[in-house]
This record gives C-alpha cells, sequence and structure tokens, in this order.
C-alpha cells in the first residue's frame, strides 16, 4: 500500500471509524456522493444523474472489486483527458483534508447520518 493511501486511511478512521471506514456499502456510498459531486461541478443535469441510477440499478449487480477498478480506470482517463494527474489531484486532496480537525468530518458525517444517508 502506498504510503499516501495509508495515510489516507489512518485519516478516515480517525474522522469516521473503523467501523464506517470498513463498511463497503458506506465506502460505496460516499464515492458515488463524490461522483455526484463531481458531475455536479461539471454540468450534468440532475435529470441526467436520476436516468442515470434507474438505468444502472435496472441491470444486474455487478463485483465490486471490478466495479472498483472501473472507478479508478473512469478517473484517470478522466484526469488524463483535462491534463491532470491524479496522483497530484489525490495529493492535494489529502493535503487539504489533512489541514482540518477529524472533529470537522466527524460532525459533517453526523449529519449524514441524521438524514438517514449512513446507517
Amino acid at each position: 500500500m502506498k504510503d499516501t493511501v495509508r495515510i489516507a486511511l489512518d485519516w478516515a478512521i480517525r474522522c469516521f471509524g473503523r467501523e464506517h471506514v470498513e463498511n463497503l456499502p458506506i465506502r460505496a456510498l460516499r464515492v458515488a456522493e463524490e461522483a455526484a459531486e463531481l458531475a455536479q461541478a461539471a454540468g450534468v443535469p440532475k435529470e441526467t444523474m436520476l436516468d442515470l441510477v434507474e438505468i444502472v440499478y435496472a441491470r444486474s449487480k455487478g463485483d465490486a472489486v471490478q466495479e472498483i477498478g472501473g472507478v479508478l480506470m473512469t478517473i484517470n482517463v478522466l484526469c488524463a483527458s483535462i491534463s491532470l494527474d491524479p496522483d497530484e489531484v489525490f495529493l492535494a486532496e489529502l493535503r487539504r483534508v489533512l489541514r482540518k480537525t477529524p472533529e470537522h468530518f466527524a460532525a459533517r458525517n453526523k449529519e449524514k447520518i441524521d438524514l438517514g444517508l449512513i446507517a
């Protein structure tokens, strides 16, 4: 495991607790949230995102490990297509979150729990 990934994992455990970090449905939901925020930032209409969710959920369930690979492949191609190094983007985000307290992220996570988005 890369040092930066280990640092990110340690950060996540401090902020959200091991139980949340190691819970696949919770982590997948967080990936979906970030993907939705990326789509919003890129100008994808909400209606298109809702249609996409309907299309995906109408298909057979995939294999989680393969789907993680698909997410990683897609994000790497996206970065390359706009001349970004995905490792540098990750490092910048890691530095950003490390400047905030674990309590900040725990509070944000509690808001999601209170909304019923996370068990």
